[in-house]
């Protein structure tokens, strides 16, 4: 009797054996070898997306740095706003040491004290003794202000009547003017003119305004305008040079016992311009 086909055991381990020469499916074909033009062109292609790499953008040039006599009423007009602009911040200075003198701050402390004793009783009084606190200092403010305000009416006098013929040195960072100065000369009489005329010498140089721009201070752009004055005064056969007694920021409308700070400037204003002049001037020596 035959045996039922469900019955029959499988046949697949009776399948021949597999040819060395097949492949197994679990293997990967090998890529075929690329030619030497399509290695070119994967190349170029590589190129192409790599981005190339880019040179660092050139730093610019910083602005040349000149000092000279000005030539042009531009160069003028703006060494003379520095010079005035110079003694318009001299209220700022003084305001400065009227605010934070010590005297001046332990009269205010007194009488602030003095007001809130004879004001404050309660704690419903609190309102009224900082109104009058606020109203002292306002008026200390306002006073301080009103003591400073010569120095905006002097700053406007520095004008072209001012300058008169006198010279103004410059310094120049690029296209802005950030230092001035002002080169004047000594009167001389009638005999000292006449001999000059023949070939005798100037007067004293005097330097009657000397300023740079507020951010440019401390950098040596001061020393740079003293030592173009002295040069200039030493071409033009000058005995020598020094501040004028009414240079620009000589005025004072405080009483001496405030204006130290002030004398204290001046005094190192002066004591550089004399080292300048020694380091480098040619005095008496007409080129």
């Amino acid at each position: 009797m035959p045996t039922p086909p469900s019955m029959r055991s499988s046949t697949a381990h009776l399948l021949p054996p597999p040819s060395p020469l097949s492949v197994p499916t679990s293997t990967p074909l090998a890529a075929p070898s690329a030619s030497p033009a399509e290695h070119h062109l994967k190349a170029t292609t590589n190129s192409t997306n790599t981005p190339a790499t880019t040179q660092p953008a050139p730093e610019p040039a910083l602005p040349e740095l000149r000092t000279y006599p000005a030539t042009t009423d531009a160069d003028r007009i703006a060494g003379l706003k520095l010079v005035a602009d110079s003694v318009a911040q001299q209220r700022q200075l003084t305001a400065r040491v009227l605010i934070f003198h010590p005297l001046h701050l332990a009269a205010l402390t007194a009488v602030l004290a003095v007001v809130s004793q004879y004001l404050y009783a309660s704690s419903g009084d609190l309102v009224l003794v900082g109104t009058t606190w606020g109203g002292v200092v306002m008026a200390c403010l306002a006073a301080v202000r009103w003591a400073g305000g010569a120095y905006i009416f002097h700053a406007e006098t520095i004008d072209w009547a001012w300058l008169g013929g006198d010279e103004v040195v410059v310094v120049r960072w690029g296209e802005e003017v950030i230092g001035g100065l002002v080169l004047g000369w000594s009167e001389e009489g009638l005999a000292a003119k006449r001999a000059r005329g023949k070939g005798g010498r100037r007067g004293l140089g005097l330097v009657r305004g000397w300023a740079v721009t507020q951010k440019y201070r401390g950098k040596g752009i001061g020393g740079s305008l003293l030592e173009e004055a002295v040069r200039v005064a030493g071409e033009r056969g000058a005995k020598g040079i020094e501040f004028a007694e009414e240079h620009a920021n000589a005025l004072r409308i405080l009483p001496a016992f405030y204006n130290g700070f002030l004398d204290k400037r001046d005094a190192r204003a002066a004591r550089a311009l004399e080292k300048v002049a020694n380091a480098k001037g040619s005095f008496g020596k007409r080129r």
